[in-house]
């Protein structure tokens, strides 16, 4: 699931995940490898990050590592300024 923050939609989203005390990472930086690495420590099932880290495509010799690193990750909220949500 993707959402966007600005949203009524998205806005709700993040806050019945906090509600529901379910861990949710909202990545500190814009390097996709220190986010990439994060996310196994943060032990979250949701993720919020913009559009384009969202679209960004893992470096074939890196990208088999970051999806086990990410298996933890369940739902992703999108922050858009594109003005649309996937």
């Amino acid at each position: 699931m993707s959402v966007d923050l600005e949203s009524p939609l998205g806005f709700a989203t993040f806050v019945a995940n906090a509600s529901n005390h379910r861990k949710v990472f909202v990545p500190s930086t814009f390097n996709m490898t220190s986010i990439l690495k994060s996310v196994a420590r943060q032990e979250s099932h949701d993720i919020v990050c913009d559009q384009d880290f969202y679209e960004l495509e893992a470096p074939e010799a890196t990208a088999v590592e970051y999806k086990e690193r990410c298996a933890s990750v369940k739902s992703a909220i999108v922050g858009s300024t594109r003005g649309y949500s996937r």
